[in-house]
């Protein structure tokens, strides 16, 4: 059923999950182009693939208007602003990173649905903050955000060893 907003959607991420970046971006703009496909989450879930495939074909600026139009779609949700955070981080565009993930952390409710991802309401925007602000030299705020993804993921030691080098500066 090629006018199935959910087969495509589904059908994107696969190709997404495959590597076939093209067919993911051509697959996952058709899915936004259909009048019934209005579910924010969904689309906002869409245009974050439709992001992380521009991104794996090298285009960067591409990928962060589309995860800018996931946030904007769905602003209840994480996940746009922690993947945009990922990306600024890989740029080591430190101010950026602060941004998203300030954005990603004044969401407190957790919506209950598939789109949601553990990661972006575990300890990832935390440790994202840590690495910028660190990097910003700003050590008591990056220890801070240190302790505080050591406390959601408490068994993780790279994390423990990020807390025990700061607290050593």
């Amino acid at each position: 059923d090629p006018e199935d907003d959910r087969n495509l959607h589904y059908l994107g991420r696969e190709y997404l999950y495959y590597g076939r970046w093209d067919d993911c971006i051509r697959t996952l703009k058709r899915h936004l182009a259909l009048p019934q496909a209005t579910w924010q989450d969904e689309r906002a879930a869409s245009m974050r693939y439709i992001a992380k495939a521009y991104t794996q074909k090298g285009e960067r600026t591409l990928a962060r208007t589309w995860y800018l139009r996931a946030a904007a779609e769905a602003p209840h949700l994480r996940e746009p602003w922690v993947d945009l955070a990922m990306l600024l981080y890989e740029d080591g565009e430190w101010d950026g990173v602060l941004y998203c993930t300030n954005c990603a952390l004044s969401l407190l409710e957790r919506p209950r649905t598939y789109i949601c991802e553990a990661e972006a309401w575990g300890s990832l925007p935390h440790d994202l903050r840590c690495q910028a602000f660190y990097h910003t030299g700003r050590i008591p705020q990056a220890l801070a955000e240190a302790r505080k993804a050591l406390a959601c993921s408490p068994s993780d030691p790279r994390l423990a060893g990020n807390v025990a080098l700061l607290e050593d500066l």
